[in-house]
C-alpha cells in the first residue's frame, strides 16, 4: 500500500537523522487553513478509505468525531467531547459527506449545473505542488469540460477568452484563495442538449513557466482538477468545521499543541476509524495545530537567520525552549528538533522552495514566525 511506503521512508529518515524527527499530518486527515491557532475556524477532512482498519468506516452512512486536545506538551486527551455529545459551543461533532470535489476547489452555489452562473474558488495553498501559486500575483484558469465521456473538450486556454468573451482570470481574495465567476455553458460554447459532467482545469500565474497549480491525487502527485457539475457523488471524504477553542472550552493563555481524535459511524459497535502507525496498527489520530496556541501572535524572543535561506537555518537565543518544529504551507509537520542548547542549526537543503513556519515551544507557550526557502 502507498501509505505503508510513506511510513517506511519516514522511519528510514528518522534512523538516518538521529535526533531529527520527520512527521506529517495523518494520511487520512487534511486540515484547512494551514497552521491555524485554536482560535481559528478549521475544517478537518477525513478520508475513511485511509483510516484504520481499512473497512471500518468505508460504507458508513454517518461519521461522528470523538476528540480532545493536548494541553502543553504532555496532557493528551484533555477537554474531551464525546461523539454523542455537543461541544462547549453547542457544535455537534458530526461530519458531512462532501462528495468528490477536490480539496482546493469550492463551487457556489453548491450543486450547480453547467447552465447556471457559478463562482469557482481555488485555494492556492492546497494546490499541487505546495508552493506553485502560493505567492502568485495573478492566477489564470486553463480549462475545458467532459462531454460524452471525453475530458478536456471545448478547451479555453488560459491566455484566451471564453466563447462569451469572459477572461479566465481569477480575482485575489487576499487569503490565498482566488475566484472566478462565470456561466460554464456560455464560457465553453455549449449548445442546448449537451450535458457536460465536469470541469477539467489547471491554473497558472500568467504563463506555464511561472508555475502550474493542480490537484493532489491519492498518492500525493499532481493531477488535473476534475470538478463535477450538480451534486457531487458520494465519496469517502467526510468533513467537519469548528473552532477548537470554542468547541473544547479552552481558557485564554492555555497552550494547545494538537487535537486527539477517533471516529465512528454513530456508535462504537458500528466500527471505529483510527490512524495507521508505522507497523499498520490502529492508533488514535494526532493532528498538530501547526503554529497554534491561544497566545495570539506572542512576542518572538528567539532570533532566526538568514531569511530567505538556502541550505542552513540558524536559530539562537533559545533559552528555556524544549522543541522546534517546522511546518510547510499546507500544515504538514516536516521536521522536529529536540535536545539542543541555546542555539540550533537546521539543514534545509532538501526542502522544496516556498514558505515555511517555525514554531518554538518555550515554557508552555508557542512562538512562531515564517521563513522562505529559496
Amino acid at each position: 500500500m502507498k501509505k505503508s511506503t510513506l511510513r517506511i521512508v519516514s522511519t528510514l529518515l528518522f534512523m538516518l537523522m538521529g535526533s531529527y524527527l520527520f512527521a506529517q499530518m495523518p494520511d487520512a486527515i487534511t486540515m484547512e487553513p494551514a497552521n491555524p491557532t485554536i482560535y481559528d475556524q478549521i475544517t478537518l477532512t477525513l478520508d475513511v478509505s485511509l483510516s484504520c482498519p481499512d473497512s471500518a468506516l468505508f460504507a458508513a452512512d454517518s461519521v461522528m468525531m470523538h476528540s480532545g486536545v493536548n494541553i502543553g506538551d504532555t496532557a493528551a486527551w484533555s477537554n474531551v467531547v464525546e461523539f454523542n455529545a455537543l461541544g462547549i459551543d453547542g457544535t455537534q461533532p458530526k461530519l458531512v459527506n462532501i462528495g468528490g470535489f477536490p480539496a482546493a476547489i469550492t463551487i457556489e452555489p453548491a450543486g450547480a449545473t453547467a447552465w447556471e452562473e457559478i463562482t469557482l474558488t481555488l485555494d492556492a495553498s492546497l494546490s499541487c505542488p505546495d508552493s506553485a501559486l502560493f505567492e502568485a500575483d495573478s492566477v489564470m484558469m486553463h480549462s475545458g469540460v467532459t462531454l460524452e465521456g471525453a475530458p478536456w473538450s471545448n478547451v479555453i486556454a488560459f491566455d484566451a477568452l471564453g466563447a462569451d468573451g469572459t477572461q479566465p482570470k481569477l480575482i485575489n481574495n487576499g487569503d490565498y484563495t482566488w475566484s472566478i465567476t462565470y456561466t460554464p455553458s456560455a464560457f465553453y460554447g455549449l449548445t442546448p442538449g449537451q450535458d457536460p459532467t465536469e470541469i477539467c482545469c489547471v491554473f497558472n500565474a500568467g504563463d506555464w513557466a511561472a508555475g502550474e497549480g493542480k490537484d493532489f491525487d491519492a498518492e500525493g502527485n499532481c493531477a488535473d482538477f476534475f470538478i463535477p457539475f450538480g451534486e457531487a457523488p458520494a465519496s469517502y471524504l467526510w468533513q467537519i468545521t469548528f473552532t477548537p477553542a470554542d468547541f473544547y472550552g479552552i481558557e485564554e493563555g492555555t497552550s494547545v499543541t494538537e487535537i486527539n481524535c477517533v471516529f465512528n459511524a454513530g456508535d462504537w459497535a458500528a466500527g471505529e476509524g483510527k490512524d495507521f502507525d508505522m507497523d499498520d496498527n490502529c492508533i488514535d489520530f494526532v493532528i498538530p495545530l501547526g503554529i497554534g496556541s491561544v497566545n495570539d501572535n506572542p512576542e518572538i524572543s528567539f532570533r532566526m537567520y538568514p531569511n530567505p535561506v538556502e541550505n542552513v537555518l540558524h536559530l539562537d537565543q533559545l533559552e528555556n525552549a524544549s522543541r522546534v518544529e517546522i511546518y510547510n504551507v499546507v500544515g504538514k509537520l516536516v521536521q522536529t528538533v529536540e535536545d539542543f542548547g541555546n542555539n540550533v542549526s537546521i539543514n534545509t537543503s532538501d526542502f522544496n522552495s516556498g514558505v515555511y513556519f517555525v514554531t518554538v515551544h518555550i515554557n508552555g507557550t508557542v512562538q512562531s514566525t515564517k521563513f522562505i526557502k529559496n
